[in-house]
């Protein structure tokens, strides 16, 4: 299995404390199945993280591979960042402040849970401009979203990507963010699943409880999609199809 989505580089965010929390959260994902990581610390968020591109970016992911491989973990860990949909986002493309996931075309991006729908839309466009596709970070949480589908069906229309986190299908989450990641699974237009974990806790690096939900649930061909195909073609910078049935 393949995390797109994962809070582990230590002492930069409200993910991993320190490289203690980061190297407890690797041994488990690893023991629980998950090969790749993709690190994405929060990034651009007005008045908090800011996290952008750089030399202490780099030094701070190549420092916790070096850890990870004196401890004996095979873990792979990629670039990549959880970039806060700003206005001013195309221009922080522009000027390489902001990074793909795992150097792709695809972009992971996260909006306020209550932010103006056609304000998202503008920006999910302007990222398009810009040859990036947008994977939308857990819509599942927006309540916008939870109280209209139509709004999430309508980014994936556009050519949009979803991520839904482990805690909403597992139901670890509100009842709403659980209704609407199942809903989106069954209408096809969910494209993965990933921890989104900032600890060892509830919001940990276990993806395999997520899969075995995934195929009892729906089917093993879901699970397999939504942890393993889609996130590899991330990885390899391919395609992802779009199976919307609405």
């Amino acid at each position: 299995m393949i995390d797109i989505h994962c809070h582990i580089l230590p002492g930069v965010d409200d993910g991993a404390a320190d490289c203690e929390e980061s190297l407890r959260m690797g041994e488990y994902a690893e023991a629980c199945g998950v090969t790749d990581i993709i690190v994405t610390p929060h990034c651009n968020i007005p008045g908090s993280y800011g996290n952008y591109m750089g030399k202490g970016y780099d030094a701070a992911i190549t420092a916790l591979r070096e850890l990870f491989k004196a401890h004996g973990l095979k873990l792979r860990l990629h670039r990549g960042m959880e970039v806060f949909g700003t206005d001013d986002l195309v221009r922080l493309i522009d000027g390489d402040l902001v990074i793909t996931l795992a150097a792709s075309r695809y972009m992971l991006v996260e909006f306020d849970f209550d932010d103006d729908m056609w304000r998202v839309r503008d920006v999910l466009l302007a990222l398009q401009s810009r040859g990036v596709t947008p994977v939308i970070a857990h819509p599942e949480r927006y309540y916008p979203v939870n109280d209209d589908i139509c709004f999430a069906l309508d980014w994936v229309d556009m050519g949009c990507l979803l991520q839904l986190n482990r805690t909403s299908i597992l139901g670890l989450d509100t009842s709403a963010a659980e209704r609407t990641a199942l809903e989106l699974i069954r209408l096809g237009a969910a494209h993965f699943v990933a921890t989104d974990a900032h600890d060892t806790r509830i919001r940990c690096t276990e993806l395999s409880d997520a899969y075995d939900f995934l195929e009892k649930r729906f089917s093993k061909s879901t699970a397999e999609l939504l942890t393993v195909e889609n996130p590899r073609r991330i990885l390899q910078n391919k395609r992802i199809e779009m199976r919307l049935r609405h």
